[in-house]
């Protein structure tokens, strides 16, 4: 490989807790232009059908997805990285994290919502096999379109490295 730069971070994925509430709250509002508010978090995490995900590094919460599941699809909700960590594959280790959950079971496809301007989330989605399929049209708060991407599962699994306690 590369330089340092381009190099795989090695972390550790491991489910979310309630305890880490508040940290990932924090990272939240690090991370987002429109971030998540506390209860935001609380409501979707008491479904019995999402997940959240963090991924730590020297035992510091440095990113987090949470995710929806649904009979044939996991609907990433909402994904961040600390900044400092970003282009060191903290990102891409969370969702190929979930393409191994597709490979092992019956689920096809992953799917997520970005807004128009966030470019680099599009970017990035597309550099792991993600696809534009449609387009929403506003929503209830913002005016702002956003794209639906979706990756349906083949039978390659995006490249991991970490561990999944």
């Amino acid at each position: 490989m590369g330089s340092a730069k381009n190099e795989l971070l090695r972390v550790q994925l491991r489910w979310m807790k309630e305890i880490d509430l508040d940290c990932v709250y924090e990272l939240e509002q690090k991370c987002s232009p429109r971030p998540w508010g506390p209860m935001e978090f609380a409501d979707v995490l008491m479904h019995s059908n999402c997940v959240g995900l963090v991924v730590e590094f020297r035992s510091q919460i440095i990113g987090y997805l949470i995710y929806e599941m649904h009979e044939n699809t996991l609907k990433i909700l909402n994904i961040a990285v600390l900044s400092e960590f970003r282009r060191k594959g903290v990102g891409s280790q969370m969702v190929a994290r979930l393409a191994c959950f597709l490979a092992r079971n019956t689920r096809q496809e992953m799917t997520l919502s970005v807004r128009e301007s966030n470019l680099s989330a599009q970017l990035f989605f597309r550099s792991l096999g993600f696809k534009a399929v449609s387009i929403n049209r506003g929503t209830e708060d913002s005016e702002e379109d956003s794209y639906v991407m979706q990756y349906r599962h083949k039978s390659r699994v995006l490249p991991t490295e970490m561990v999944l306690n």
